[in-house]
């Protein structure tokens, strides 16, 4: 007769499945909020709010209605006006070359809208008035929609942050990581690396310029907000602002930004690469197999609209590549303009993340997106970079040190300069080879972004917002953190004793002066 395997054995593997997976049996209600308008931000954060509902934790989910797909065994609120908003944005005819305080101006009121627009709610409003709905953690957008921080005071719930597009100086200031050396615009545009004294004293007017406007213009109406929506709140925007505990920033230390980063700044780029790639159709798939000198693929990205860009630069390209010997997946919002059967294969939509990830492509023409940039690392493919808003800058300018890209000027484009430039980099081995190195660098990390953000999220609700993660600084006035105190005591000191070593040496001088009148007995002018 065999014996059962008795309460030991029946208990050794629920403990050992309880070490492995400890957040499976502390679940928590967690509220989400993001007044995106744009499907490139979701790409990010859907992923990530999938694996937290996956774990068992319990999701509410603001945001917009048509680019944040249902979540199972999610709460969803739905914001109808923050489509329309993006609806408004896409119908706009932007100006490459507003100054920065008009462009601050079209931020501001743009970012006001998105608050406003998910604050006034009625889903949202019910919400904020159901004495019964209780969060043990806020997630949200980092950056820019302060208003919307209010939700933390008003369930007194820890906040963490998603830095969709990286880190600036505004994200910094957020945990407290003061150190100016790491400091970046939010608006790269005009601003140098910084390694000569002029182009450090640039930068400082640069940031300090950014400062100004965000003090005068982002934040006024989102106060008046926050003022508006949590009237009895006890805590100012200010306070809020420096209570994050955690901040997910879409980048990583192998792509070329290097950071002193505090304990409660994290990197996950790539964590959006944790859902599924969508698949090539046939079609795609067999001019991707039979291409015979390759295939390059050109994008814009899901933000930047055709309209938008500079006039001439789509005919000159598409002129461009009807040189080239590559064929060109190419896209683009009017497929029909460029459709050329064979040179060009244009199409509203393709599956990015395959395509960068079949062998026989060659080159991926992009506008330096941050999550471009990053699937083009992941899938160690070279760059030819078309900058135009914000970041691009600084990401064309990480890919051009790292070797694997190349920048095309919008202003200054000709097609037999773009076919040079093409032919330049499939020529030159040492961009494939330098995209290979940056892969593997890219890839070698102790846990996946997705496993890193998960996990650190999870820490936060285990610890109950683990203030301790957060530097003094946060508590600190300016005064204190850079230790003006001690140092207004040090140098009162120095002043001192200069003042006494002056006042001795005078009356030392006046002495002796006085002496050689007396022996020379000559008139001395004082």
């Amino acid at each position: 007769m065999s014996r059962g395997p008795g309460i030991a054995g029946l208990l050794l593997p629920a403990l050992i499945l309880g070490l492995l997976c400890p957040r499976l049996a502390e679940t928590e209600n967690i509220l989400a909020i993001f007044s995106y308008t744009f499907g490139s931000s979701y790409l990010l954060v859907t992923p990530y709010l999938k694996n937290l509902a996956q774990r068992g934790h319990q999701l509410t989910v603001i945001s917009s209605v048509a680019d944040m797909p249902d979540i199972e065994a999610v709460h969803h609120i739905r914001v109808p006006k923050l489509d329309m908003l993006k609806q408004e944005l896409m119908n706009y005819d932007f100006d490459l070359e507003l100054s920065k305080w008009m462009e601050a101006q079209f931020v501001s009121e743009y970012f006001n809208n998105c608050s406003r627009f998910v604050l006034g709610d009625p889903g949202v409003q019910e919400l904020l008035h159901n004495s019964s709905a209780q969060f043990s953690m806020v997630i949200m957008e980092a950056a820019h929609t302060d208003a919307l921080y209010g939700f933390s005071q008003h369930f007194n719930a820890p906040l963490v942050g998603i830095a969709a597009y990286g880190s600036a100086w505004n994200i910094d200031f957020l945990v407290g990581n003061s150190a100016p050396s790491i400091y970046e615009p939010m608006s790269a545009l005009g601003y140098s690396p910084g390694l000569s004294l002029m182009e450090k004293w640039h930068n400082l007017i640069f940031i300090t310029e950014e400062r100004l406007v965000e003090r005068f213009i982002y934040l006024p109406s989102q106060i008046d907000l926050y003022k508006q929506y949590f009237p009895g709140a006890s805590s100012s925007i200010h306070d809020l602002r420096r209570r994050f505990s955690l901040i997910l920033i879409n980048q990583h230390f192998s792509m070329g930004r290097v950071r002193s980063n505090v304990p409660n700044i994290v990197e996950v780029a790539g964590m959006h690469l944790a859902d599924p790639a969508i698949p090539l159709d046939d079609e795609l798939q067999k001019l991707l197999d039979e291409a015979e000198h390759g295939v390059i693929y050109f994008s814009m990205g899901l933000q930047v609209r055709d309209k938008w860009l500079p006039p001439g630069m789509q005919t000159t390209l598409f002129a461009a590549f009807k040189q080239l010997k590559q064929r060109v997946i190419w896209k683009n919002n009017n497929p029909a303009m460029f459709n050329d059967s064979k040179k060009v294969f244009a199409r509203s939509f393709f599956p990015q993340r395959e395509i960068l990830n079949h062998p026989n492509v060659k080159l991926f023409i992009n506008h330096a997106g941050l999550l471009s940039t990053i699937e083009a690392a992941h899938y160690a493919v070279p760059q030819l970079c078309v900058p135009l808003f914000y970041d691009q800058f600084q990401n064309t300018k990480r890919m051009e040190q790292m070797g694997v890209a190349q920048r095309l000027d919008y202003t200054d484009l000709t097609s037999d300069g773009v076919v040079m430039i093409i032919e330049d980099m499939l020529l030159n081995a040492s961009y494939r080879q330098n995209a290979r190195d940056l892969s593997n660098r890219f890839h070698d990390q102790p846990m996946s972004p997705m496993e890193t953000g998960i996990w650190w999220t999870e820490y936060i609700l285990r610890h109950k917002g683990a203030d301790h993660m957060r530097i003094a600084e946060q508590e600190m006035s300016l005064m204190q953190y850079y230790d003006v105190d001690v140092v207004s005591v040090l140098f009162g000191r120095i002043g001192l004793t200069a003042m006494i070593v002056i006042f001795l040496g005078w009356k030392l001088v006046s002495l002796v002066t006085r002496n050689l009148e007396y022996r020379l007995n000559v008139p001395m002018v004082r």
